[in-house]
């Protein structure tokens, strides 16, 4: 219990410095010497499990019945993490397009960490209804992520400048759209309503 208490602070701490300082957290975290489990473990798992239950919570505010928050809370769950992985596994199987060596570690730390801004965003947009204002906004928001990936190659990866926009750009691309398809299949899977 203690751990996990620890691991959802350090998530909160890390949440809240790439959104205000994101410079000075990529420099902390190219000194983290973390293993891609303890990655997940300590930051991604605690960091998807909050935003599961921010949209579980958006589904009981706007009463649509705990069996479908439950299933929403699992859809954003699985999504989010299957998501994150592949997206990190797509950039790392790409590197050879950039010539670029760079190891696993690294890449799931760039991905990991700059995607925790998108799923935040993300979340907290299920608190919202569809087309609300409110939802826009936090859908826009989502693409702030952008800017912490674009300062994170430059402190955890030695790219070359000519490389660096095109780089940023693919792994934007998969952090966007994998989560989106997986929380696409697996809501025809539980059988909820499609929305954004």
């Amino acid at each position: 219990m203690k751990q996990t208490l620890s691991n959802l602070l350090n998530t909160i701490i890390h949440l809240q410095n790439l959104l205000f300082t994101p410079q000075k957290e990529w420099e902390r975290i190219a000194a983290e010497n973390l293993g891609i489990k303890q990655i997940f473990l300590k930051f991604t798992f605690p960091l998807i499990t909050i935003c599961s239950l921010i949209s579980f919570t958006g589904v009981l505010i706007r009463q649509q019945g705990i069996g479908i928050g439950v299933s929403m809370f699992f859809v954003s769950l699985f999504s989010l993490l299957a998501g994150i992985y592949t997206s990190a596994k797509f950039i790392e199987w790409l590197l050879p397009n950039f010539q670029l060596q760079i190891q696993s570690e690294i890449i799931f730390q760039l991905v990991i960490y700059s995607a925790s801004i998108f799923c935040l965003f993300h979340g907290a947009s299920k608190l919202f209804a569809t087309y609300s204002f409110l939802r826009q906004i936090c859908l826009l928001t989502e693409l702030y992520f952008i800017r912490v990936l674009w300062i994170g190659t430059g402190s955890l990866l030695s790219i070359p400048n000519n490389k660096r926009p095109g780089f940023t750009i693919m792994s934007s691309i998969l952090v966007i759209v994998l989560p989106l398809i997986f929380e696409r299949m697996f809501s025809i899977l539980f059988k909820l309503p499609i929305t954004i």
